[in-house]
């Protein structure tokens, strides 16, 4: 058996382990998001939209071939590269236990997920030529039917939550929502989806890749996780945050449309959409 083949499987029985252990425990209604207030969501509100983007994605293939970035990057500048990367992800939800989710989070993110991997990439590359691992997309309208159909069942159907979280004065809401869009929708697409995935898909495979970088989004999220529920915590960030990133990693690999997916980051992360709705 492949390492390639080991590493989908273990990523792939994570999730199942993840949800299994749920619902065999009757943690059917889990919680997403850390805002006071926030109401929890279903099981079937974590699994049915991302699923079936990723089925639609499946049915429906670009037509252009996507580009595969980062395949003549040697193998060593590759690793180092990739090692950085890892690096950051792990250390990030670590800061972020120490810091907080207060006026110290975003700082931390950026310096952790965007100025350390720059500064990284350009120490490893000295006289080497630039790697550009999120190409100019190729396509626009194949990615639509998944995007819709994600956004009809997570942001209007029954299984939509409803919006029962309170929230402050316009102004801070809308400086909250501008620092969320910059380091939430934009800087998590392009530091796990567009910088790690691409190169986990180069060392590894495709999907090694997807499940790798999805699970190292969930565990951004495990500053979420109730001290008093550490097993429930930690399925829940599998079952809703990574499965989330698993459609987004999908789509990614899939268009590598860097546009589309920090579309719907954007959707969920906002609150003005749910206001819309």
């Amino acid at each position: 058996m492949s390492r390639s083949s080991i590493m989908t499987g273990v990523g792939l029985a994570v999730f199942v382990l993840a949800y299994a252990s749920l619902v065999l425990t009757g943690n059917t209604v889990i919680r997403q998001s850390a805002d006071p207030g926030a109401t929890g969501v279903t099981l079937w509100a974590t699994l049915v939209p991302p699923l079936a983007a990723i089925v639609l994605a499946r049915l429906v293939p670009p037509r252009v071939p996507p580009p595969q970035p980062l395949a003549g990057l040697p193998g060593a500048r590759l690793a180092r590269e990739t090692w950085l990367l890892l690096a950051a992800a792990v250390i990030f939800p670590l800061a972020v236990l120490v810091v907080g989710r207060g006026l110290l989070y975003p700082v931390a993110k950026v310096a952790i997920l965007l100025v350390v991997p720059l500064v990284g990439f350009w120490l490893i590359r000295k006289d080497g030529p630039a790697a550009r691992s999120i190409p100019a997309p190729v396509t626009w309208l194949a990615p639509l039917p998944a995007v819709l159909a994600w956004f009809l069942l997570a942001e209007v159907s029954p299984l939509s939550p409803p919006l029962t979280q309170q929230l402050p004065d316009p102004v801070t809401l809308a400086v909250g929502s501008l620092i969320t869009l910059l380091t939430a929708s934009v800087l998590e697409e392009i530091f796990y989806r567009g910088w790690l995935q691409t190169r986990l898909e180069a060392r590894y495979g495709t999907w090694p890749g997807i499940l790798a970088s999805s699970l190292l989004f969930a565990l951004m999220h495990v500053s979420h996780i109730r001290p008093d529920a550490i097993g429930v915590g930690l399925a829940s960030v599998v079952a809703a945050q990574g499965l989330f990133g698993l459609m987004q990693g999908y789509l990614w690999a899939r268009y590598r449309n860097i546009w589309v997916i920090i579309l719907i980051h954007v959707v969920v992360n906002l609150v003005y959409v749910d206001l819309l709705i």
